[in-house]
Order: structure tokens, then C-alpha cells, then sequence
């Protein structure tokens, strides 16, 4: 059996096993969302089981990850694959995900092809790619992409995404401690 096929038989026993914890079916669920509807495929009352590509790779951010930790108390992300500056966008939803769970408390189990210490690489991208990935934000700020070291700025080197990334990896870790878990059965037991 490959580790992948392990991951996923693992993920779904453990959403087996919270859902049975649950009053209500496993089911597809829409949330509303400042006037969007965002759709999931499967839920169980307070546990979401989702991919990485429906949580980062929809244009979500910090508003809608909030209202995931109105509806659910565990999340379980599935299929993360390896991040870089090729698919910045979403390491970013990412990085704001794990940071919006960590500061509500959230539970999350997470599966991806690497272990997630190792999920973010710092690849290098060239002027050319970095400069299509950026465009609109060049263009807002006026910035002259022909002029030498306009793209060496922490905003388009990945630099910033790096010490995020620490971060994210540093919750990460706390996340899966018996001590974070208590700390989520105190906080839902004053939520409700």
C-alpha cells in the first residue's frame, strides 16, 4: 500500500469517528458567505472534511475562514500538495487558513505529499514568471518591471511567504498537542 492511499484510509476512518460523535448525517453543505454561497462536499454537524483545493484554491480569505470556524470545530484538509512561489496564491489562503484555525481554537488533521514541515519550497521562479504572477500588483503600484532590482522587494521574492511559512509550520505542530486539544474543549465549552 503507497503512503498516499495510507493517508487517505487514515483521514477517512478518523472523519468516520468524529461524524459517529456528531447528531447529524454526513452530507454536502453550502455556507453563505457575505452574500457568496461556498460549497463543501462533506460535512458531519461540526466536522468538515475538505481538500486543499476547495479551501485555497477558490478565492477565500481571512473573512470566509472565519465563518468555517462559526460552523465547524474540526477540519480535516486533504490532498496538500507542495507549495511554492508556482502556486503562491494558494500557499497563501493556506498560510491564512492554519493561521485563522490556530487563533479560533480549531482542531485540524491534514494530509498532504510531503510531511507538512517540508510542504513549502522555496523554488526559484524567474523574473519572467514572477512577473506574470504579479502583474496586477505591479501595475497598482506603479511599479517599472524593466527597471534593474523592481522585483527583488520581499513582496515578490517568496522572502515573505518563508517567514510565514515558519509560522504556519510552528502552529502546526502546536495544533497536534494534547495540549492545544484541551485548550479547544475549554474554548467550545465557553463558545456555547
Amino acid at each position: 500500500t503507497n503512503p498516499e492511499d495510507q493517508a487517505e484510509e487514515a483521514l477517512n476512518g478518523m472523519f468516520k469517528f468524529l461524524a459517529s460523535k456528531e447528531t447529524d448525517a454526513v452530507k454536502e453543505i453550502t455556507i453563505r458567505i457575505k452574500g457568496r454561497d461556498v460549497h463543501f462536499d462533506k460535512s458531519c454537524g461540526g466536522v468538515l472534511y475538505s481538500t486543499f483545493e476547495e479551501l485555497c484554491a477558490r478565492p477565500l480569505w481571512t473573512n470566509d475562514y472565519l465563518k468555517l470556524t462559526q460552523v465547524f470545530h474540526t477540519i480535516l484538509i486533504k490532498d496538500i500538495p507542495l507549495l511554492s512561489q508556482k502556486n503562491k496564491s494558494e500557499a497563501r489562503r493556506f498560510i491564512c487558513l492554519i493561521d485563522t484555525l490556530y487563533d479560533h481554537k480549531i482542531r485540524v488533521v491534514a494530509s498532504g505529499v510531503a510531511p507538512y514541515w517540508e510542504l513549502f519550497q522555496n523554488s526559484a521562479v524567474s523574473d519572467e514568471e514572477r512577473l506574470q504572477e504579479n502583474r496586477l500588483l505591479i501595475d497598482d503600484l506603479g511599479i517599472k518591471a524593466s527597471e534593474k532590482g523592481s522585483l527583488d522587494s520581499g513582496v515578490f521574492s517568496g522572502e515573505e511567504e518563508l517567514f510565514a511559512f515558519d509560522r504556519t509550520v510552528s502552529r502546526l505542530t502546536e495544533m497536534q498537542t494534547k495540549d492545544y486539544w484541551k485548550k479547544w474543549k475549554t474554548y467550545v465549552e465557553n463558545r456555547a
